[in-house]
């Protein structure tokens, strides 16, 4: 990523990205080969300052949609939160979840259903729209959670 960043090509730097931000299965918790990623991501938002960076994370078809689309959400999230606690401000990065809604690729085979799973960085001036919206839209309204029944309580 960073060697892109060196070359002078900043879009192929950040399109680098989209493949080495990678999560524990079923979470939001990033794995520790994403931060050297993120790593060249901040460096590059520390050297043009004026620059935005919008977070978009999306997924394959398998599972709930709605689960699909809050797990997205909290992995553009999770991103996000790493970047800020290297201290990029928080007005500068935007994150959404599209869930399974944006498919680049077929869900049909795991191959497509691999590339769908993904995470993407678009840098934007101030006053531009957030590439992200530009490509997919708004960003999907994200479904509360599941609210689970208490425990029954035992009689004394």
């Amino acid at each position: 990523i960073y060697a892109y960043y060196q070359n002078g090509n900043y879009e192929e730097s950040i399109s680098a990205a989209t493949r080495f931000i990678q999560f524990e299965f079923n979470k939001a918790t990033l794995k520790p080969t994403s931060f050297p990623t993120l790593d060249a991501l901040v460096q590059i938002m520390n050297t043009y300052p004026d620059y935005f960076l919008g977070i978009s994370a999306h997924a394959d078809n398998k599972g709930d949609d709605a689960y699909n689309l809050r797990l997205s959400d909290e992995r553009a999230a999770s991103a996000r939160a790493y970047m800020l606690r290297k201290g990029i401000p928080a007005d500068r990065i935007v994150s959404h979840g599209y869930g399974e809604t944006k498919p680049i690729a077929d869900n049909a085979t795991e191959a497509g259903r691999a590339k769908n799973r993904r995470v993407e960085f678009d840098v934007y001036l101030p006053g531009d729209p957030n590439p992200a919206e530009t490509k997919y839209g708004p960003a999907p309204e994200i479904p509360a959670a599941p609210v689970q029944a208490a425990p029954a309580k035992k009689a004394a």
